[in-house]
């Protein structure tokens, strides 16, 4: 990522065009699905929160967010960061950050001063080259200003980034935050975003049916609320015109219990993580599926994991499978920091050299281990769920000459077909 980042001063000055049919998307709030939880100001990492940082950004990801909040501000040159203020009983405190004479930092200050020490900080152009990476994350927005010059610059500016990073579709998994009406109308000037959020908590005298028409009405999907504003009627109001209501900012679980009873979609949290829905009786949405298949004279079970739209399987499934058909090895060198495996030998183990965790956090981490096979090095991605090594089934399968067929509900793994050269 470092090798590839402009500077914001840089992409600032740049020019992006994109054309997207207006009304191109049906769905209004297609990322709540599955997303009770949003990440706030990218969410928790080593027990540090409000950091907007890239690990806290990786961190979350890692354990099972895949919608986040991140703060926009500007630095005294022009440059669109991550970072909730420059006010020194603000950021400055929460970060342990010593304010300088100038309280808004230019770009290369920021850029090179720790957040708590060891995290961190990143540009607008860092955030959306993370994007490109992680491509399952919806990036909301809190850019806090609201007259129509700032708002139309920072949106622009975050066009702009898309476009010159080679990857306008990240717009379409960014979420606006508006703060009042007209807000809507000058960004959608700059990009009709496919989906919105409505926050309320710089509205006075808030009429709420009035709101939940103007919502209804130019497909906003969501509102979001401070919790002890919300009530049962205000809730209800919105979801007779079919709007989710989200709560913010939301760290203990018996008061997420309150509002999911009260009708509440989802929370922004610092802390609740994906793992611990099930304490207040929602499932995560992540989940291992279990593949039975077949091949040679037994049958057997693939653990898999859709990352990112790609199935991966268990490692040691698919070796101790192919270990029983013909052969099959993986061998992990700590010294080197390399998995070999070989189409050869029995599987055994893998040892505890991954730290495995029985947790079923199903936290998932990408590895960084070297892999190769028959002695060749192979680029093939990676990720450890709770410590375990899993690597895309198709990839694995390519890699060791193999298929799978279905046929009547079954599956079989087979020897892959030769082609002609």
């Amino acid at each position: 990522m470092k090798g590839k980042r402009l500077s914001a001063m840089a992409v600032a000055a740049m020019l992006g065009v994109l054309l997207v049919p207006a009304n191109a998307y049906a769905a209004n709030a297609d990322w709540t699905a599955g997303n009770p939880l949003i990440a706030h100001a990218l969410g928790e990492y080593d027990g540090k929160i409000e950091t907007n940082s890239q690990e806290a950004f990786i961190s979350s990801w890692e354990n099972g967010y895949r919608v986040m909040e991140a703060d926009f501000i500007y630095t005294s040159d022009g440059a669109l960061v991550v970072r909730h203020d420059f006010d020194a009983d603000g950021s400055y405190y929460r970060l342990e950050i010593e304010p300088g004479s100038n309280l808004v930092m230019d770009s290369n200050t920021f850029q090179n001063q720790k957040i708590i020490y060891e995290q961190t900080p990143m540009t607008a152009v860092d955030l959306m080259y993370l994007m490109t990476t992680y491509t399952d994350v919806y990036l909301v927005t809190d850019t806090k200003d609201t007259d129509k010059a700032t708002v139309q610059k920072q949106f622009q500016d975050l066009k702009n980034i898309a476009n010159n990073i080679g990857h306008p579709e990240i717009l379409d998994r960014i979420i606006p935050q508006i703060y009042n009406e007209e807000m809507l109308g000058w960004i959608k000037e700059i990009y009709d975003f496919p989906q919105w959020i409505y926050t309320l908590y710089l509205q006075t005298n808030v009429d709420y049916a009035e709101t939940a028409d103007f919502c209804a009405k130019n497909g906003i999907g969501v509102v979001t609320i401070e919790k002890s504003h919300l009530t049962q009627s205000i809730v209800d109001t919105f979801q007779a015109k079919d709007v989710q209501v989200y709560a913010h900012t939301v760290n203990r679980y018996l008061q997420f219990e309150d509002l999911l009873a009260m009708g509440v979609s989802g929370i922004y949290t610092d802390s609740i993580k994906p793992y611990e829905l099930d304490w207040v009786g929602l499932e995560n949405a992540r989940k291992l599926s279990v593949e039975p298949v077949n091949m040679g004279s037994n049958n057997y079970t693939l653990h898999t994991m859709d990352i990112m739209g790609t199935k991966y399987v268990k490692l040691r499934d698919y070796a101790a499978m192919l270990s029983a058909n013909g052969g099959f090895s993986a061998q992990f060198d700590v010294a080197t920091n390399t998995l070999a495996l070989k189409n050869s030998g029995t599987f055994t183990t893998l040892g505890n050299e991954l730290l495995l965790k029985e947790s079923d956090r199903l936290i998932t981490k990408r590895a960084e281990n070297k892999l190769t096979y028959n002695d060749a090095e192979v680029t093939l991605t990676g990720y450890t769920i709770d410590g375990d090594l899993y690597y895309p089934l198709q990839g694995m399968l390519d890699l060791t000459g193999h298929a799978l067929e279905t046929k009547d509900g079954v599956t079989t793994v087979t020897k892959a077909a030769k082609t002609e050269k």
